[in-house]
Formats: structure tokens, sequence, C-alpha cells
């Protein structure tokens, strides 16, 4: 019978699951928030988990071995709880007698569970290393034969990272594991909250306000505090405090004796925050690309794999191949805890089951969504009582909309897995006009002026807008790279304060509709790039299904809808 495997991701950040094929593939795919409509949910991602096996035509009965990803082995060695509690709630007698076995054991590594149904069927558990995960989302979908790797994000079980490499006979060798409390994730997320924005939820807003300082202000005072010695690197704990479970500050007095009070989130931000945000995404940058240099001078190979939240800084990301020797980067679309579903059971599939690799070329999607039916479109609408239409061709009906200054949502195919819409579930707009990014952002998005808004266009034009390194893509918008001096006038609405831009690369072979709409566009604007921003309002998560686009649109400033194939226009 063949293996029926099923990854979890139930860490703590972006609950998800993902079914993989027989054959290996990543079949469906999908974060819980887009479920319970509960931003960033927290939650055991159980909906996500019955969404990918009805998508797959399958029970959980059917599904025979599932991955989780996170490893509970190094908590087992300390019980903590005794057995009168344990007789008080009975359910505990399993937690109980893990705890007790592993402690006497001692050297406890990993943990399997099995659980049997009455009518013979049997789901195995697996528990894979976090960081594990993280790598195996990463390699097994970069297409590559060989390749170093590197792993940065706020926490795994006892580590914060790897540094390491993957030879061409599928060796792994982890060279260096940076230890828990010693962050970089974390280390950004301090300085978020010091900045006055949520920390592992605002990094992105750090991120884009660093455009706006001057980093040399305050570098040598922030790059103090971490050290770097070969492949591994320690925080100057005493500037922060984020392992301290008796303290709501992830930084210390001290950090703020250095830089001057911590901004409250109220307050209005100011040349010296933009400084200290400068700073620390400069020092973040090079810190890794000192890390990578010294990986790659003790391997030489010319490709590198990346995974974890650190990586989910495109900014960091766009200059890779420009500060380290490496040739080849792969990231893929949910660096991020979202991913951990896929690496777990692509880790699970390969390195426990022993199961064959599938033929993979380099992973260019995660369309990992189910599609939905034309006629499950045509029946939410009419039991909306919706008035729409059905042009003869959706792409050239929006591309007119767009054109006419309207701002479209688009809801195309199955849905993008992660945090990023990639022209299946996206609020579209024209980047020639200087208006429109204030424009979405007051009607629509409803978030800070400072955060800017990402160009889509085809690979095979984004030359012509960029000032790219030699064979650099972005097909996940994972890369932000400088504009062209022409492209920064003449795409106002997408260019950020210091001339660059976040870029997703759009291929036919994956994108077929989107690729067209471009297209259709470029006939009318004389540009083939459109404002592609995320398919939900200001603290909501993208939208899944036909309702949640219905929802979002009547409840924005949407102009129009475009369903599939049919077409939504307000009037005003």
């Amino acid at each position: 019978m063949d293996s029926i495997i099923l990854g979890i991701n139930c860490s703590g950040f972006h609950s998800s699951a993902c079914l993989l094929s027989p054959s290996g593939q990543v079949q469906v795919a999908i974060a819980e928030e887009r479920l319970t409509r509960v931003k960033q949910d927290k939650s055991f991602p159980r909906q996500a988990i019955q969404y990918c096996c009805k998508a797959a035509g399958i029970t959980l009965h059917d599904v025979t071995d599932a991955f989780i990803g996170w490893n509970p082995a190094p908590y087992l060695l300390q019980p903590r709880q005794n057995l009168a509690e344990a007789l008080h709630n009975r359910s505990k007698l399993a937690q109980l007698t893990l705890n007790e076995l592993a402690a006497l054991h001692g050297d406890v590594t990993g943990l399997e569970q099995q659980l049997r149904s009455a009518s013979g069927g049997q789901l195995r558990i697996h528990y894979v290393d976090h960081h594990q995960a993280h790598l195996a989302n990463a390699w097994w979908q970069s297409g590559y034969t060989a390749a170093d790797f590197f792993v940065a994000d706020g926490f795994g079980e006892t580590t914060t990272g790897l540094l390491g490499t993957i030879t061409a006979s599928g060796g792994t060798q982890t060279l260096a594991a940076n230890r828990t409390p010693h962050s970089l994730g974390l280390f950004y997320a301090a300085f978020t909250q010091y900045l006055g924005f949520r920390p592992n939820s605002d990094e992105w807003k750090v991120m884009a306000l660093a455009a706006q300082g001057n980093p040399a202000v305050h570098y040598d005072a922030i790059r103090a505090l971490i050290q770097v010695q070969d492949l591994r690197y320690e925080l100057d704990l005493r500037y922060f405090e984020f392992f301290l479970h008796f303290t709501p500050y992830y930084y210390s007095p001290k950090l703020e004796a250095l830089l001057g009070p911590a901004r409250l989130p109220s307050a209005p931000l100011t040349q010296h925050y933009y400084d200290v945000v400068a700073a620390v995404q400069q020092v973040t940058e090079d810190v890794v690309f000192e890390l990578l240099r010294a990986l790659h001078a003790r391997t030489g190979q010319p490709r590198l794999v990346l995974g974890g939240g650190v990586l989910m800084n495109s900014v960091l990301n766009g200059r890779l191949t420009q500060h380290t020797p490496y040739q080849e980067v792969f990231i893929g679309g949910t660096p991020d805890d979202t991913g951990i579903s896929v690496g777990s059971a692509l880790y699970g599939r390969h390195q426990v089951l022993g199961l064959p690799a599938a033929p993979s070329a380099p992973g260019r999607h995660n369309f990992f969504g189910r599609e939905y039916s034309v006629a499950e479109l045509r029946a939410e609408l009419e039991r909306r009582k919706a008035a729409y239409e059905q042009p003869a061709d959706i792409a050239a009906a929006t591309a007119a909309l767009l054109h006419a200054g309207s701002i479209v949502g688009w809801f195309q195919g199955a849905s993008e897995l992660g945090q990023r819409a990639l022209g299946h579930r996206s609020i579209l707009a024209d980047p020639t006009r200087a208006d429109m990014k204030e424009k979405v952002n007051a009607s629509i998005k409803y978030r800070e002026a400072f955060r800017p808004f990402a160009p889509a266009m085809p690979e095979d034009r984004q030359h012509e807008f960029f000032d790219l390194p030699v064979g650099e893509t972005a097909y996940f918008m994972e890369k932000v790279f400088p504009l062209r001096a022409a492209a920064q006038l003449a795409l106002p609405a997408i260019s950020h304060n210091d001339g660059s831009a976040r870029l997703q690369s759009v291929r036919t072979a994956d994108n077929a509709e989107f690729y067209r709409l471009l297209l259709q566009f470029e006939q009318l604007s004389g540009v083939p790039v459109l404002l592609n921003t995320s398919f939900n309002l200001n603290g909501m998560p993208l939208v899944e299904t036909p309702a949640d686009a219905l929802d979002c649109y009547f409840q924005s400033g949407l102009d129009a809808l475009a369903l599939g194939p049919f077409l939504l226009k307000k009037s005003y």
C-alpha cells in the first residue's frame, strides 16, 4: 500500500497542514488562518487537515503517516507532572509515561506514536526537528543536486538555526547549530518591539522603515551586540530579555540606555528611530553575509538553500548573491513556519520512510490550495443575489478596468500557500498612477503609508525594469531589487523610498491567466506590470473561498472583482 503522508505545523506560529501525493509532490497545503479567518491563527490545524484530506478525496483514516514539525524529545527528560495529576485526569497517563521513561532512559532524541482505529487502520505519528523541517522545505523544492544550507529563525527545540552542506551523493552534514537563546530572529523581533510594533508579527514594517534611515548613525553600537566567530554567533544578552518568561519585553533597560527610550506604539516615528532600524537591518544583513562567506570557504559549493523566518526579509534576500560567493540561491515561498508542514512531510518521506525522490524541477509556484469550479463560483454569486457579468475575456475586461484606475480583486485558480499573494488571491492596481499607493491604502489596506507595494511582471521582461544580478528571479515575491531609474519614474506606485521594489517574476507555465492579464494591461498602458498586494483587509487573512472574496469585496473600497470568469463592478 502506498504511503499517504500528512505534514503538520503546530509550532505556535502559522499553523498549517500539507498532504503529499503518492509520488511525493505537494498535493495540497493550506494555513489554518485561511479557514478560521483568524489572522496568524496558532491553534492546532484541525480545519487545515480536514481541508487537505477533502481536497485529495480521502479521509484521515487513509493517512498512513503524519509528520509534525516540532520534536518534543528534548522536553521529555524533565517530567513536569506526577502520578496523582495523571490519575485525576487519566488522559495524561500517556504523557506521564513518556516523561518518566524518557527521564530514566536519559538520551532520548526522537519519538514515534501510533493510533489504531477499530476498523483496523493505523496512523503512525512522527516528530521532526523544527529546523530540519525548515531545511527540507527548501532543499526538496530547490531542484538542486548539491548545495549549502542556512536556516535561521526565532527558535526551535534547542537551537535557533543551522548551517551545513548537502553533497551530490545525498549526504547532509550540519556544520553549526546555534543554540538558544542566541537568535537572529529574536534579535530582529526585539527591535521590532523597541520601535513600538508587535514582535513576531510586524517585522515587515521594520524592514520597510529601514529605507528611510541612515544606518551609519547607530551601526557600531548595534553591531557590537552580535559577535560572529566562524559559523556561530552570540548575542550580548545583557541587552535582551526575550528569553525571560517573567517580563513582557524582548529588550532590556540596557538597550534603552544605549539607544534611548523605546518608542510608544502611539508616538510618531522620528528620524532617530529610522536611523536605528536602518542599522538593525544593515547589521542583520552583515551578520548573515559573514556567516555565509565562512560557510562557503568550508565547502566551495556554488548553490545555497535557505529557510526560517529570518528569510522572510526580502531586502536581505535580494542581496545574497551580491554579498556572498554563492551563484544561485533558493528560498521558496514559505521560509517561515507556514512551510513547516510541507517540510515535515518531505523530510518524513525521504529521510524517515526512505521513499524514492520524485524527479524534481525547482519550485516556481506554491498554488497548493484547492480550485473552485465555475459552478461553485456561480452558486455563491447566486446565493448572494450579486449582480455580475461573464465577459468573453476576463483578462481583457479586467485590464481595461485597471487601466481606467479601478482597484480590482483577482480570484483565480488554487490559492497560494503562505503570506504573499502571487496572482491567484490578489488585489491589483495600475502602478503608473502616482496616487495609486495612497488610494489602495486609504480604501482597502488601511496600513501605514511607509509600507511599499510590490510589482508583478513577466519573467522575460523583468530586466527592463530592474537592475538585476545575472540569473536572479523572484517567483515568490521573496526578493527586493533596485529599480532602474526610468522604472522609478514610470511606476511610482510601487517604487519605495530608496528606489527599490519587491519583485514578482511571473511565468506563463505556472500562472497562465495572470501572465495573460499582464500582457493585456501592457496593450493599454505600455507596461506589463501591475501593483500586486494580498487579497485581504488589514488584520484579515488572505481570502480562500469565493465567499471570503465576496465578503472582502463588499466590505472594502474595491471597485471590481474578477471571480474566475465572472466580473462584479460597483457603481458609484
